[in-house]
């Protein structure tokens, strides 16, 4: 989710093939990558893309002609308005967590408290409930701020099911990304106050942002993103983004992958990035941290994906957590592409469009692509043990009366141990329209009892579809008719 979730903001989009979103992934090479142009430029680009989304919309609406009780066959690569009502993205109303919070501390209800090393970030993180535990890394410079990115101080990423907050050591600015049910994601950053500021910052003079003083800090709303947010790798909504590109010693990016979804092979995944807690048997790219480490790599693969300490790498002492939880990265990988599709169902189900999102969408909820987790039952117990991620997160959700829960890890073979996604109790599942979301419901359905063609639940055993038909009944509300029927799981 690097802000932009490893984004990058002066490498075009994927070159991703049509009708494969889901699956496919665009390998790039960024050795040809210039500087990153200056920050006045970059910001003027990024005002002309969100205008030129608002024309692209009216411009859309007149070749499209659609009664309002009629639904237009599009594709998943097709761009969708999500400029016109009833979402209205640029609109100032939203419902995401970062806007309920700034409502609560306009009325005085609640206050950030900051600190002189981390500024608003630890506030931030308890008031909007996002685990210090959900700490990622990320040493590429592939977002905003690339001057203060490096492998020596890496970017630190916090996330829950829906919020995500970057921080870097010495930014004058927190990132967030917050996921409204309507909209799709919306993007603010927050000042950091002066005390958490280097001295050379306070020497000069700091730009406070229009509307921010320093007893009153308010979450400012950054449409700009959508220069990177809105594209082919999120789907042409407002979304996500999660990158792995190897990189050089400095952090430059030179090869990797524009888009890193559960789908992806292990051993492609994570270039960038700092992953901790990797057990043998898992080949990944993180922890290579220069050209040599990228060439010792290619004749010995998996030679730096274990990684227990991140002392060993940079000074760990001025980060709030620790690690960079090989756990959270798996859930991570699984999270930002679902919701991407979540988003793009809910728009096209309330701009009267209909692409083949909802049987992308379906398909990866039972993670019917997901490669094989090559780890032995004490290999996965050990990583699950050591992981205060993997007890935090499982602990956030709702369970059957045997205890069962959506959230619970496997790794031994697959992540979940059942493999229905968590993002099922999501407000952007929750609030879909109700014939979008009634139609998803009735397809895992089928899907579960045999009565789909649907070869992505083959993967699904008897016993793990029973016990996924039991949970969703007992946690998910306003199931359709076909789920109150009898046991349906396959014999």
């Amino acid at each position: 989710m690097k802000h932009c979730w490893a984004s990058q903001q002066w490498h075009p989009v994927s070159k991703i093939g049509v009708g494969k979103l889901s699956r496919d992934y665009s390998y790039e090479r960024a050795a040809s990558m210039v500087t990153p142009p200056s920050i006045l430029i970059r910001h003027a680009v990024a005002s002309v893309v969100v205008m030129s989304v608002l024309i692209a919309d009216v411009t859309h609406e007149l070749s499209r002609v659609v009664a309002a009780d009629q639904v237009a066959t599009i594709r998943l690569t097709d761009r969708v308005p999500y400029g016109r009502e009833p979402v209205d993205y640029f609109g100032t109303t939203s419902s995401d967590a970062v806007s309920q919070l700034q409502r609560q501390l306009a009325a005085g209800k609640l206050r950030l408290s900051p600190d002189d090393r981390f500024g608003y970030l630890l506030s931030v993180l308890e008031l909007l409930d996002v685990p210090l535990e959900s700490q990622l890394l990320v040493y590429s410079k592939t977002a905003r701020a690339p001057d203060l990115v490096s492998p020596q101080t890496p970017r630190a990423i916090f996330f829950n099911d829906e919020v995500s907050v970057a921080w870097i050591p010495e930014s004058r600015e927190l990132e967030i990304t917050a996921v409204d049910p309507v909209k799709g994601v919306n993007f603010y950053t927050l000042s950091q106050p002066l005390a958490a500021l280097p001295v050379d910052y306070k020497a000069g003079k700091r730009v406070v942002n229009a509307g921010e003083n320093a007893a009153s800090p308010s979450f400012l709303r950054r449409d700009r993103c959508l220069a990177c947010h809105a594209g082919r790798s999120t789907l042409e909504v407002p979304g996500l983004l999660l990158r792995a590109f190897q990189t050089d010693q400095a952090g430059k990016p030179i090869v990797g992958f524009s888009r890193v979804t559960h789908d992806m092979r292990y051993e492609k995944r994570w270039g960038g990035w700092y992953v901790t807690g990797t057990p043998a048997g898992i080949i990944h790219r993180g922890n290579l941290l220069s050209e040599v480490d990228n060439s010792h790599h290619k004749k010995e693969p998996g030679f730096a994906s274990s990684l227990d300490e991140l002392s060993q790498k940079f000074d760990v002492a001025g980060y709030p957590n620790s690690g960079s939880d090989l756990v959270a990265h798996l859930v991570l990988a699984h999270q930002v592409h679902g919701t991407n599709l979540l988003i793009r169902a809910g728009l096209e189900a309330r701009l009267n469009r209909r692409s083949d999102v909802e049987n992308d969408l379906v398909r990866y909820f039972v993670f019917a692509d997901e490669p094989p987790l090559k780890l032995s039952q004490s290999a996965a117990d050990a990583v699950l043990a050591n992981s205060k991620f993997a007890t935090s997160f499982v602990n956030r959700g709702p369970r059957d009366a045997k205890g069962n829960s959506l959230r619970e890890f496997s790794l031994v073979g697959q992540v979940f141990k059942h493999r229905l996604s968590y993002l099922i109790y999501s407000r952007l599942f929750d609030e879909l329209p109700l014939e979008c979301r009634s139609r998803l419901l009735e397809k895992l359905w089928a899907g579960l009892t045999t009565e789909s063609e649907d070869d992505g639940f083959e993967p699904l055993g008897s016993d793990e579809r029973k016990s996924i038909i039991a949970i969703v009944r007992a946690t998910v509300r306003r199931l359709p008719k076909c789920w109150a029927g009898g046991e349906g799981a396959r014999q």
